[in-house]
C-alpha cells in the first residue's frame, strides 16, 4: 500500500497526437490522483514529439494539458522536465498547465537528495547530437515557425505521427553506463546521492560510486512510475 503524500516520476510516456492518443494517459492520471500524490515529476518525452506552438497544438495535446492543469490546481506539483522531443514547451501553453518547466530538479527526500534529469545530454562527446539539439532548439527556429502556415503545420503534424504510430521506440542498443557512472560521479560532488534518467527506455538501477543511477521505465510500456518516499528518501515501483 502505498501512503498518502508520495513523489512520483515517470518518463518517455511518447503519447501520441491523433484524436484518441490520450485516452490512456487522460485514464492514468485520474487513477494517479486517488492516490493523493505530493508531486508529479514528467521526465521527458510526454509526446511522440511536442512543438509547443498553437500552431502543432491538436486536440490529444489540449487533453492532457487541460488535465494537467486539473491535477495541479487540485494541489499536486506537476513538473516537467524538458526531454529531447520537447521543443519551446518554456513560455508556452505547456508551461501554462503545469507548475513549472526545468532542465533538471533537485528533489530532497529523507536524507538523500535525487536528480531528476531526462538523459539526452550525458554523453559530452556525442556531438553530431549535441549539434542536431542545438540547430532545432534555438532561438532562430523558433522564431521560423511564426512562418510556417498552420495547415502545413498540421500536415507536418500529421504526416509525423502517422509514422511513428507503429514504432515500438526501443531506444538504445547499448546503455551508455560508463557515461551515466561519470555522470552520476560528477554530480555527487554537488551533493546528489541519486540520479533519476529517463531517455533510454530500459528500466535499471545499478550503483555508480556513493550515487545511485536509476532509469525510470518508459511510460508507455506499463504506465510504471518510480515512488519517492519524502521522508525515507527511499524509492521503489509501481504500475498504476
Amino acid at each position: 500500500m502505498i501512503p498518502t503524500g508520495q513523489i512520483f516520476v515517470i518518463g518517455d510516456s511518447h503519447i501520441g497526437l491523433s484524436p484518441g492518443s490520450e485516452g490512456p494517459v487522460i485514464a492514468w492520471l485520474d487513477r494517479f490522483a486517488k492516490l493523493q500524490p505530493r508531486a508529479l515529476y514528467l521526465n521527458g518525452d510526454l509526446f511522440h514529439y511536442l512543438i509547443a506552438h498553437p500552431k502543432f497544438k491538436t486536440p490529444a495535446v489540449e487533453k492532457v494539458f487541460d488535465r494537467f492543469r486539473l491535477l495541479r490546481d487540485s494541489g499536486v506539483e506537476v513538473h516537467y522536465i524538458e526531454g529531447n522531443r520537447d521543443f519551446f514547451i518554456r513560455g508556452s501553453f505547456a508551461e501554462e498547465s503545469v507548475s513549472d518547466i526545468a532542465f533538471e530538479y533537485a528533489v530532497p527526500a529523507g536524507e538523500n537528495r535525487y536528480l531528476i534529469v531526462h538523459g539526452d545530454m550525458i554523453n559530452d562527446r556525442d556531438y553530431p547530437y549535441r549539434f542536431w539539439r542545438f540547430a532545432s532548439k534555438n532561438p532562430i527556429s523558433k522564431l521560423s515557425l511564426k512562418l510556417i502556415p498552420k495547415r502545413t503545420a498540421r500536415s507536418f503534424v500529421d504526416s509525423v505521427e502517422k509514422r511513428l504510430a507503429g514504432s515500438n521506440f526501443k531506444h538504445k542498443s547499448r546503455l551508455p553506463l560508463e557515461q551515466m557512472e561519470t555522470y552520476a560521479r560528477r554530480r555527487h560532488e554537488e551533493g546528489f546521492t541519486h540520479i533519476v534518467f529517463g531517455h533510454f527506455h530500459e528500466k535499471l538501477v545499478m550503483p555508480a560510486g556513493n550515487t545511485t543511477v536509476t532509469i525510470v521505465p518508459a511510460w508507455f510500456e506499463k504506465g510504471e512510475a518510480m515512488v519517492i518516499n519524502p521522508q525515507t528518501g527511499e524509492f521503489s515501483f509501481l504500475e498504476i
